[in-house]
């Protein structure tokens, strides 16, 4: 099954100066899981070394979820870390920030828990109004990690992401818009399809040996501040009461029983 199509679409001098990869796995409303992660991280490269100037990931045209995020059967209940530092949203992540052009995300419907991170990491977003983003993984019982925290500080309001992460209520794209998040507000799924590839385009047609630099720079003073052993070891162990907690085991299973889940904070 192919979970993603790929497409030119730069100017005719160079139709591959611009890529537009879409997610297709809309029965399982584009979940990421390993094989999707692997899929758009094979995009990058493959992109890259045809000299790709832009990239636009999107999903198919009118969906009502973008992506509903990490795909939740793919979590461990055996005790482990959900959500190690070398899991594969994390690798592919790392990928988008260190692409080698900018990346823009194209985005209509839901976007949930760690599509989130996907789409505030890509470095422009083009969103339809109706859009909107919550960040549920309080809604499992799911710690997230540190690295995913520190890429949502880094794209969100300090006080904006503790609300998305508190509540796991969704804010709209008019919202986020608002914060400065999204760059292009659009109407609909032909202005949004418009519109990405206008900025794709623009960018290509620019010199890429200097936005290449610029990005360099961008994403290098943006990264998260260096955490000390100490930080780091208070931060595990935080996390570790967490994901072996019967309160995990009971999102997960709520998750798949398509109930609301009974957290008892142990």
């Amino acid at each position: 099954m192919n979970l993603i199509t790929v497409r030119h679409v730069g100017d005719d001098d160079d139709p591959a100066s611009v890529v537009e990869v879409t997610m297709t796995n809309g029965a399982r409303r584009n979940a990421m899981g390993a094989p999707m992660l692997a899929a758009l991280t094979n995009a990058l490269v493959t992109a890259e070394e045809a000299g790709c100037r832009a990239l636009v990931f999107r999903a198919e045209p009118g969906v009502s979820t973008w992506s509903a995020g990490y795909d939740i059967a793919e979590l461990p209940v055996d005790g482990s870390d959900p959500l190690t530092w070398t899991n594969p949203l994390e690798g592919f992540l790392h990928a988008v920030r260190q692409s080698p052009f900018p990346v823009i995300a194209a985005v209509e419907g839901g976007v949930w828990g760690g599509a989130c991170e996907f789409v505030f990491t890509c470095d422009l977003i083009v969103a339809v109004r109706t859009a909107s983003f919550a960040i549920t993984p309080a809604r499992l019982g799911v710690p997230y990690n540190t690295a995913g925290v520190a890429h949502l500080l880094s794209a969100l309001p300090l006080n904006i992401a503790k609300e998305l992460f508190f509540t796991a209520d969704p804010i709209s794209a008019e919202a986020a818009a608002s914060y400065g998040v999204v760059s292009r507000l659009v109407a609909d799924t032909d202005e949004m399809t418009t519109t990405a590839t206008e900025l794709g385009r623009r960018i290509a047609s620019l010199a890429p040996l200097a936005i290449r630099a610029i990005k360099g720079e961008m994403t290098a003073l943006t990264d998260a501040r260096s955490l000390t052993s100490d930080d780091f070891e208070r931060l595990t162990s935080l996390r570790r009461d967490a994901w072996t907690s019967q309160d995990y085991q009971e999102g997960i299973r709520a998750f798949s029983e398509r109930r609301k889940p009974r957290f008892e904070g142990r």
